[in-house]
């Protein structure tokens, strides 16, 4: 006998689900590749059977209805569809085929047999067998679960029978499979990844990855419902498409009837205990096992665990959630208001409430609230604060606003200005900052702890630097005149007043990029910090370590700074910490660091990481991940693939910016468009202009650097290389020797090597990859030769900088000393097609053109007047136009031939010139 096997594949899916009437027909996507095994096992001679068993919602249908179109031609197709209403009906879906037989006929298995032959032979076609498409074949009868056996195993046809798991393939036919003749194939739900590209495709679209794990999430991986729950957003409005990007614009879901008869349809086989069980888990998952079988008995629970409708919630505890989040959604609201009151009272008292999960909490004080019941302050909080962390801002608020006690004002407080910034609403989130004051039934080690999150707040939220230290004034005036601090405290308690103080400045000094004094402050509070006791000495110490880590990483010492981020992340902090933007705080120069140093792929699996393991929901994110992609792109040449991300992250960050980092975002989309000479340039300039910036320097002094490279690829008449140069100097300032280096990176990007001599002393002193190699570039421009440019090479392209690795490899070739060899000829070329492969290039033919771009008219003409001698004026009036647009056209012609200034422009331009080039 032949050994079964199974296949495990993820779900098929198929065809359109509503949608407008415009929108062309959708693609089929057979996401775990299930067709064309199918097929195989089809046409195979020992294959008789294929059983498709999956959940239902899965696409078993869509996958049976394309298998009849690809068999259309080549056999016989019979669709059978059963049916709960004909379960118990002899032959009741095999009716259409005989329609002729009378209804005695209809009794006798032999009759039934003759007709069924009878209309196989009529539909045959060539000798080949009819192939039979069961759908829900767990609703066959089982006169025709063995009539459909006999016609199989006589070979006068096949099946594709597709049924869900629970109560399976019918017996009669699981013979087949018992035999050895059967395929069996599992349908499973969506990952994240495949609901996302199943959301581009029902959209035809950029989809967000926030919007499409949210819906995933809802869904539960079930594939009609996620296509049901993407076109009721569609239709409500709450989905949209702004500037190509498909986006949510509310965190609550708006459902209609349409998802409800969806979600009916999926539990119309539960029997009428099962629906009570199944609703009182929707109103109180994740909810314990032993509670729900003493209310509705131990068969109800059992049934919805066979039909997959409920699972164990996991983490080692023995409670129940649905399978799929917008079950509970649909059933919740339609619950009657006295039966969900009648069923809190029934429960609130027999229930803990497990406040160590996220879930339980959430639920149970939500359905309290719902039910007018009291819930304790001390829940509600934390409650509160769980919603903020998870984008539920609605409820968030909800929860605050029902805070009594003094105690909790300020975390209250706190949450409402979290829930306001995420929703978008920074004017109200700024009013309820201001509302907040010292003071209250609190205790000064709370009052200290409180101001500085109140700071990290500010700062979070985009206030300014002058707010933060008018509360750093009123901070100290507190503790002057306090005669408890003075008496009754400990030393610990007195210092901890002066190092906060200190720490709310520093805050502000990171918004105003005062890093050089930043650092005696800094000093001076990571020397007493092991003084300060209580509340307030983790929180302290957290924000001096990620404060210096910033410092760090401008001045040139990312390495540094990264391990000082790694440290403030562990230190364990209080719960409530969490939605005074702490976390974000510490996170935000973590990634930095590993960008600044050129870690790109740590400061991706950071990000990651720290997502997946804080519980912030993906929306929260959403944007900066396209932000982290976009800049990594930008940094390696990808300008064409950093601008769909920018794009995408620009739209999530207008709505919900937790890290302030929309100006970047706006700025690098800027640089990006005008590089490639797109009109969205003029949209994404004014989308920093509108926004402002609003964050710490370090990432608003390098979104103003791409603003004004960008500023300058657009008007070309060397006022952005001038701007560049003013940033860096102010840079130079602070020491911050990481954001000198990037204006004078982009400024060389500009054709600029006047400041040559400073951009190779910046990039050596600066720690990381990326920096090193940008020093051994500007080396190689500086005093040339072939072996200079394919070291400078091998070290880009190792830093992942293929652009300009391309360019030091082209030079490279294009020198004539004596060092160039053969073997370093051949390794050059080598090292071209890895980065032109990297960057998208043309074939190997033509990659030495691909990455030394060709002069433009303009810049030929300039050129050619240049080497005849004239100077900037002289050529500005013979081609009247300014002499800043000659300085900025020949400082690109420089970096284009791989020369420092005019002493080497003839002979570069003659290397360079082509048949068709102006002479």
């Amino acid at each position: 006998m032949k050994e079964p096997r199974r296949h495990d594949n993820a779900a098929a899916v198929h065809g359109p689900v509503g949608g407008s009437i415009t929108r062309p027909p959708e693609p089929w996507l057979d996401y775990g590749h299930l067709l064309p095994g199918i097929t195989a096992a089809i046409r195979a001679d020992d294959c008789s059977a294929v059983f498709i068993v999956g959940d239902s919602g899965l696409g078993a249908s869509s996958l049976l209805a394309q298998l009849g179109s690809v068999f259309r031609e080549d056999l016989a197709i019979v669709p059978i569809h059963g049916s709960p209403s004909l379960t118990s009906v002899p032959y009741g879906v095999l009716a259409p085929y005989l329609a002729h037989l009378s209804v005695s006929d209809i009794s006798s298995r032999v009759a039934v047999l003759r007709a069924l032959w009878d209309y196989l032979e009529g539909i045959r076609i060539g000798t080949g067998p009819a192939l039979l498409l069961v759908d829900d074949a767990h609703y066959l009868d089982d006169a025709t679960c063995a009539m459909l056996t006999e016609l199989v195993q006589a070979e006068w046809a096949k099946i594709v029978a597709a049924c869900v798991p629970r109560p399976g393939v019918p017996e009669p036919l699981l013979r087949l499979w018992h035999e050895g003749t059967a395929e069996w194939f599992d349908l499973e739900p969506l990952t994240a990844e495949q609901a996302h590209e199943l959301c581009e495709a029902l959209l035809g679209g950029i989809v967000l990855n926030g919007t499409s794990h949210g819906f995933w999430i809802e869904a539960g991986g079930n594939t009609l419902l996620l296509k049901t729950l993407v076109r009721e957003a569609e239709s409500s409005g709450t989905l949209v498409q702004r500037h190509g990007v498909w986006l949510k614009t509310a965190a609550t879901p708006v459902h209609t009837v349409k998802l409800e008869a969806v979600v009916k349809l999926q539990l119309m086989r539960i029997s009428a205990a099962g629906r009570d069980a199944l609703n009182l888990i929707a109103l109180a998952e994740p909810v314990d096992e032993s509670l729900i079988n003493a209310v509705v008995g131990e068969t109800a629970v059992q049934e919805l665990l066979e039909q997959h409708l409920i699972q164990p919630a996991g983490q080692g505890m023995t409670t129940l959630r649905l399978v799929n989040p917008v079950y509970g959604e649909v059933l919740r609201s339609i619950v009657p208001a006295a039966q969900s009151l009648q069923l809190h009272r029934q429960l609130i008292s027999r229930m803990d409430v497990l406040e160590d999960n996220p879930d339980s909490l959430l639920r149970m004080v939500t359905w309290s609230l719902d039910c007018g019941s009291d819930v304790p302050d001390r829940l509600l909080i934390r409650a509160a604060v769980l919603a903020a962390k998870l984008q539920q801002s609605e409820t968030a608020l909800r929860m605050a606003a029902a805070v009594q006690e003094t105690q909790w004002q300020a975390i209250a407080q706190a949450v409402m200005a979290r829930s306001y910034f995420n929703l978008g609403r920074r004017d109200e989130a700024a009013a309820v900052l201001a509302q907040a004051t010292l003071g209250g039934d609190t205790g000064p080690s709370q009052i200290v702890s409180g101001s500085l999150l109140h700071a990290v707040t500010r700062a979070a939220v985009g206030q300014s630097a002058a707010l933060i230290l008018a509360d750093a004034g009123v901070l100290r005036e507190w503790g002057e005149q306090l005669p408890g601090l003075h008496g009754q405290q400990t030393p610990a308690a007195k210092a901890a007043v002066p190092i906060a103080v200190t720490l709310m400045e520093l805050v502000a000094g990171s918004l105003e990029g005062d890093y050089e004094r930043m650092g005696a402050g800094l000093e001076r509070v990571l020397l007493q910090i092991g003084s300060v006791e209580g509340p307030s000495s983790v929180l302290s110490k957290a924000l001096a370590l990620s404060l210096e880590s910033e410092r760090l990483c401008a001045l040139g010492a990312a390495i540094q700074g990264r391990l000082l981020a790694i440290e403030a992340a562990a230190l364990a902090q209080p719960p409530e910490n969490d939605v005074f933007f702490l976390p974000e705080f510490i996170a935000a120069r973590h990634v930095m660091c590993a960008l600044a140093a050129g870690d790109w792929g740590e400061a991706q699996e950071f990000l990651d990481r720290y997502y997946e393991s804080s519980g912030v929901a993906m929306a929260s994110f959403g944007g900066a991940a396209y932000l982290l992609l976009g800049y990594v792109a930008i940094r390696q040449g990808k300008t064409g693939d950093a601008l769909p991300l920018l794009t995408a992250g620009l739209e999530a960050l207008r709505d919900s910016d937790p890290q302030n980092l929309f100006g970047l975002c706006a700025a690098m989309a800027f640089y990006a468009a005008a590089g490639t000479g797109l009109p969205e340039a003029d949209r994404f300039r004014a989308d920093f202009k509108a926004r402002g910036q609003h964050g710490m320097h370090l990432l608003e002094a390098q979104a103003s650097n791409f603003f004004e490279a960008a500023l300058e690829l657009l008007k070309g008449d060397g006022s952005g290389v001038e701007a560049l140069h003013l940033n860096a100097d102010e840079a130079a300032k602070e020491d911050a020797t990481f954001l000198e280096l990037h204006a004078l990176e982009l400024a060389l990007g500009l054709g600029d090597t006047s400041r040559l001599d400073r951009f190779c002393e910046t990039a050596a002193a600066t720690e990381g990859n990326w920096a090193q190699a940008l020093a051994e570039y500007g080396l190689a421009l500086k005093f040339g030769g072939a072996d200079r440019y394919f070291s400078a090479g091998e070290k880009l392209h190792a830093a992942s900088v293929y652009h300009l690795a391309a360019k030091a490899y082209g030079f490279a070739l294009g020198a004539s000393d004596r060092s160039r060899t053969k073997e370093l000829t051949a390794a050059a070329r080598a090292g071209l097609a890895r980065c032109n492969e990297e960057l998208g290039h043309g074939g190997e033919e033509s990659q030495h053109e691909s990455v030394l771009p060709k002069l433009t008219k303009r810049e030929w003409d300039i050129v050619n007047l240049a080497v005849r001698g004239l100077s900037d004026r002289q050529i500005a009036d013979t081609l009247l136009i300014s002499v800043r647009t000659v300085e900025g056209h020949l400082y690109r012609c420089y970096s284009k031939l791989g020369i420092t200034g005019r002493d080497a422009l003839a002979g570069a331009a003659a290397a360079a010139r082509g048949p068709s080039e102006p002479g």
